[in-house]
């Protein structure tokens, strides 16, 4: 049965890592809480991984009384992950963050396991196809309007407040979903569910400059 010396396993986990620092890479730019680092270590753990449950017993073969399941331990790898990728999914009031990063985690341990069976070629295209769909059709494109947000804002309790609010931000070009709000202490607080945004979301800091100015809004946030 052929066995990778040892160059070739080194060489096949410093590959797995580069790729999944490729996909991580991805994740990193657009301020993911799995990022670089982690899309790396994963890539490369699953590698190791594989490496193991494939060349690791090979030494085992010849007792009679031994059988060996090289699938056992890849297909432990693909349950773990699970785990890992739960911790990447927040829930934030009406809607739900992290599942495209989790599903990238998942799919960078498939690309970390076909490097290390040896799967060059299958492992360069699902590379260049994850890291494809993430950049192409993240939520945030163009194409497929802003991502949708939760702003929470507090202003002055006053007659007319929430008409007020209502004005500013038509002018903003933000048309709320819905609103929920609160009254406490002289406060209003006023939850808004947005499904798209004028701008990409790391950009609504400087949508919202003018409505922050104004003096009977005391606080913004999203």
């Amino acid at each position: 049965m052929f066995s990778p010396t040892a160059i070739e396993c080194i060489a096949r986990l410093a590959l797995s890592a580069l790729f999944g620092g490729i996909v991580g890479l991805e994740r990193e730019l657009r301020l993911k809480g799995a990022g670089l680092r982690t899309h790396l270590i994963v890539s490369f753990a699953s590698c190791m991984m594989m490496l193991v449950s494939k060349y690791g017993f090979l030494d085992m073969l010849g007792y009679d009384s031994v059988g060996l399941d090289p699938s056992r331990i890849a297909a432990g790898i693909v349950t773990a992950i699970g785990f890992l990728g739960a911790g990447t999914i927040f829930s934030r009031g009406q809607g739900v963050t992290g599942l495209t990063t989790a599903a990238g985690l998942w799919a960078t341990v498939g690309v970390g396991m076909a490097v290390g069976a040896g799967m060059y070629l299958i492992s360069v295209f699902a590379v260049a196809f994850i890291v494809g769909v993430q950049a192409a059709l993240h939520r945030d494109h163009a194409m497929l309007g802003h991502v949708a947000a939760v702003i929470l804002i507090q202003i002055d309790d006053q007659p007319g407040a929430l008409e007020r609010l209502q004005t500013e931000l038509t002018q903003l070009g933000l048309a709320p979903r819905a609103v929920r709000y609160e009254r406490e202490g002289g406060l209003l607080s006023a939850e808004l569910q947005l499904e798209r945004l004028p701008c990409p979301v790391q950009k609504l800091g400087d949508l919202l400059a003018p409505l922050m100015e104004r003096p009977w809004v005391k606080s913004i946030r999203w």
